[in-house]
């Protein structure tokens, strides 16, 4: 016990040390770059829900990151446009409200953006204390300090972890409530069922596409029943169903109250976040947004409920469900591979996983599977009852993993690797738990006569699979590093590092309009009097480059002097059309071909000097 407690501390000591790194660089990135497209209207909702309780802004987000993130804000003085027509008579007016609150020209948009991302910052933490704890648990000290590693210098978290949006938060909420449903699967305590309940609640505070936790905690139940939890029964088949059944009924009842105790939890906060909207605007906006929305009866339903005293928090939850269905049935143009379309390509997530995470990750993977499979396989008794029963809380992993990405690649909706984030902290606690096993697995036997094969063979001991795992971590963070602070335009070796990736996919891959500062401190070292910008991004240009900046309409007339492209714009215009992609040319920026540019802005905007 003192020794299990001895390695729990040191590891947790090293484990902060990870995270404390992890901390600092998100800082420095959520200090010194833009605010990015989604973060303009987040904030500014954050802003209403907390301060003005009033929830006409970005209704297809639940509130408790932008709610959380606005706290800090709370606290300065800070003009808000409530007078504007965007405010008090558009229809989700986010984008504009969004763009006078931080760029109107009343408040500090950098100062708002910065203290603004605390929130996300320490969520972002928050997971990676949990998937440390989670990880210890199933792995011990070793496997929790890997999946460590792998979360703390993720491009991707550290990427997306600061940010204002709902991503990072979303893997979170997905680790957190699976975690309490297994912890009451493990424990059926009703202290277990109400935790269970409370962060299932959570996870639908935090993004919609945790309403997934719902076919996903049935489908664990039942493999938790037929790995874990089978009935003792003995005689005839009827005999045997009727065992099942009343062991599944059970446990849907069980299921059924998590739910509700979610709903409870889901509540008062919405309540809270309408408490100032009024009844007859909340009704005649939630009509307008819902009067093409493809699912006309749900709509009906919740349209009626939205002026209802009791039931108007839950019709703005409902509100949002349905304007996440709306939009994946509508699609996203997206750049991807050469090619613009609308609708969704299947190969596109596991395309931009193999070029978005480090190749080390990938070789990590490629190894686990051989060496689980090899394994399982190599095992002559092969019980796969007592194999089942072993590794059910990992099957259940897996299972989300798999269940997760199946819908996001049927989906129409391809706008970017942080849409399968919630999936990463699964993987790694999966992958320190192989890596763990692997590792323990051989033992040197000092009985082997010298040989030289008895020598290889006692080589091929566990601290020279420490030394193959540890260069594979090392090699994992100096290349995340190496893209540092640009994590956002992270692209592995494959892709030919951040500078190949826009070749392949850009938007919030690559693009997300972070580098803005960082091209107005470009045109002020340079001099640059006069530049034409065509910027792919919701923040203020003129706000950064003052007299300097004008508008590029690609017109031949403007196609001289100083230009900047954001690579969203450029690899857009310099495409071919697919899936029947009609909305826009995709060949318009083709002349630029003729052109290098002069210098690429943190991988993410292109200058030319044409003469």
């Amino acid at each position: 016990m003192k020794t299990q407690s001895l390695s729990f501390r040191v590891s947790a000591l090293i484990a902060a040390v990870l995270l404390s790194a992890m901390g600092a660089l998100m800082l420095y990135r959520a200090a010194t770059e833009t605010t990015i497209v989604d973060e303009t209207p987040h904030i500014a909702a954050g802003y209403s829900y907390t301060v003005l309780r009033d929830y006409r802004l970005n209704p297809e987000h639940p509130p408790l990151v932008k709610m959380l993130s606005a706290i800090p804000l709370a606290f300065k003085d800070l003009s808000f446009p409530i007078q504007n027509s965007h405010w008090t008579q558009a229809v989700n007016g986010q984008w504009d409200i969004g763009a006078l609150f931080l760029f109107g020209g009343h408040n500090d948009a950098v100062s708002i953006t910065f203290w603004a991302r605390m929130a996300p910052l320490l969520l972002t933490l928050l997971l990676g204390v949990l998937l440390f704890l989670w990880t210890f648990e199933r792995a011990g000290a070793l496997g929790a300090l890997i999946a460590t590693t792998l979360f703390a210098f993720s491009p991707t978290f550290l990427a997306h972890g600061p940010l204002v949006t709902t991503d990072a938060g979303a893997a979170l909420a997905a680790l957190s409530a699976t975690y309490f449903l297994i912890r009451w699967l493990q424990n059926q305590t009703w202290r277990n069922l109400l935790y269970a309940g409370t962060a299932f609640g959570i996870a639908q505070l935090i993004k919609f596409s945790m309403i997934l936790l719902v076919p996903y905690f049935g489908v664990a139940v039942i493999v938790w029943i037929l790995l874990k939890d089978r009935p003792s029964f003995g005689g005839t088949a009827p005999t045997i169903l009727i065992a099942y059944t009343r062991r599944i009924l059970s446990y849907t009842g069980h299921l059924v109250l998590i739910g509700s105790i979610g709903l409870l939890v889901v509540y008062p906060v919405y309540a809270y976040t309408i408490s100032n909207y009024p009844a007859e605007v909340q009704r005649a906006q939630t009509s307008a947004i819902l009067e093409s929305s493809p699912y006309p009866a749900a709509a009906q339903a919740v349209v009626w409920a939205s002026d209802k005293p009791l039931l108007r928090p839950y019709a703005q939850f409902a509100l949002g469900h349905l304007m996440v269905l709306q939009r994946v049935a509508g699609g996203n143009t997206i750049y991807f591979m050469g090619e613009v379309a609308k609708q969704a390509w299947v190969q596109y997530f596991p395309t931009v996983f193999a070029l978005k995470e480090p190749l080390a990750l990938l070789t990590i993977l490629t190894g686990a599977i051989i060496v689980v499979g090899a394994s399982f396989l190599n095992d002559k008794k092969r019980d796969l009852k007592k194999w089942g029963s072993t590794y059910a809380i990992e099957i259940l992993l897996a299972i989300f993993i798999a269940f997760y990405w199946g819908v996001s690649m049927a989906g129409n909706l391809n706008i970017g690797v942080r849409h399968i984030l919630p999936t990463m902290p699964f993987l790694y606690l999966l992958l320190a738990v192989a890596i763990t096993s692997w590792v323990r697995g051989s033992k040197t036997d000092s009985s082997m006569p010298s040989t030289f094969g008895s020598l290889l063979r006692m080589w091929y001991t566990r601290w020279l699979k420490l030394s193959i795992v540890g260069v594979l971590l090392a090699w994992y963070v100096f290349s995340s590093l190496s893209a540092y602070p640009h994590s956002l335009a992270y692209f592995n070796e494959l892709a030919g590092g951040p500078d190949g990736g826009y070749r392949f996919v850009t938007d919030s891959n690559l693009d997300w309009g972070q580098d803005l500062r960082a091209l107005a401190d470009y045109v002020d070292e340079k001099n640059i009097e006069v530049i034409r910008v065509d910027y792919f991004g919701t923040a203020s240009v003129p706000y950064f480059m003052y007299e300097s900046y004008r508008p590029f309409t690609n017109t031949p007339q403007e196609r001289h002097g100083w230009i900047a492209i954001s690579a969203t714009k450029l690899q857009e215009g310099r495409a071919t059309s697919a899936k029947g992609y009609a909305d826009k040319p995709t060949d318009y920026y083709r002349w630029l071909d003729a052109y290098k540019p002069e210098t690429i802005i943190g991988h993410s905007i292109f200058v030319y000097y044409i003469p």
